[in-house]
Formats: structure tokens, sequence, C-alpha cells
């Protein structure tokens, strides 16, 4: 009889843990850090890059996104980048204000005219640092107007010049 109970006792204790088991070791997905849209992000020393994105037409492309600078000093960022044609690494500097946010391609500012792959669905790397620190990568997605947030930042690819390789941007 006490083996039948210790049998009993010992399927409801599988079954228990057996079923519950998936909630000890699944981690609570609130807690885990993701880019809340389509672009890519990287925080740096107090650097922060936001909604990095390639957009292209197919045959203009340009890279946009925003720097945040959450430290007391102003910083240099640098972004490096091998050229799609050239396949040579060239580099755009940029300075951000301390507290400052500086859009690239956003709310009315010129988008970045560097050439990566123009192929919508593709995935671009790039490399963006702060300072003299080493650049962190990010892998940018490369998106056309297909989607109707998208379409109006397209229409303006035709006014995008290219990038300089030594060029400095300041926010303002």
């Amino acid at each position: 009889m006490t083996i039948r109970k210790f049998a009993t006792v010992a399927i409801a204790a599988a079954l228990v843990f057996g079923t519950a088991g998936c909630t000890f070791t699944s981690p609570v997905a609130t807690r885990q850090a993701y880019s809340p849209s389509d672009g890519a992000q990287v925080n740096l020393e107090t650097i922060k890059a936001r909604n990095f994105i390639y957009l292209s037409n197919g045959t203009q492309a340009a890279l946009f996104g925003s720097l945040v600078n959450s430290g007391l000093q102003d910083a240099e960022v640098h972004i490096q980048y091998t050229d799609a044609t050239l396949n040579e690494k060239k580099d755009v500097h940029f300075i951000v204000k301390a507290g400052q946010k500086l859009d690239i391609g956003y709310n009315g500012e010129p988008a970045l005219g560097i050439d990566l792959d123009k192929t919508p669905g593709k995935i671009v790397s790039i490399f963006v640092g702060q300072d003299s620190a080493t650049g962190n990568e990010i892998r940018v997605p490369v998106l056309d107007g297909t989607l109707s947030e998208y379409a109006p930042l397209v229409a303006t690819l035709s006014t995008v010049t290219p990038a300089a390789g030594e060029a400095d941007q300041h926010a303002e």
C-alpha cells in the first residue's frame, strides 16, 4: 500500500513540475532589450544611436537615424561603413552637443547619402563609435517605401547629396 501512495505522489509531483517547468526557465519578455521599431540601435558611452534604417528606392538610398547625447559634454560620433561601389572603408563624423539629439533624415534634417547595398530586404553593417573609441556594429535593415510610414522618407531620396568621406556635421 505504501508503494502505491508513493507512486501516486511521485506521478503527481512529476505532472506538476513537468507542466509548470517552463515558467521556471522562461525569461521575462519585458526585461529584454529590443528595438521598438524597424530600425536598429546601439548604446555607446553617452551616445545612443536610435532607429537606424537604410531607405532605398532601388537606385538611390540614404541612412536615417538619430543620435542622442545624454552626457554633460559634447561628443564626437563617427559612422564607419564600407562603400558598396568602391569597396573602401569611409568615415563620417558628427558633433552631438551635450543633452541634444541629432536627427539624420528625420524631422526635416538631411539623410546621410552613403553607398551601401541598396537591395530592400537586406541587412547592411555600419559601425558607430564615440570619440576615439572603436565603433560598435549596427546591422541596419534596408527598407523601401512599401510600408506607408516610410513612403514620405523614400520620396525625399532624390534630394539627398552624397556624404563626403570625412564630412563633419553638427547638431544645432
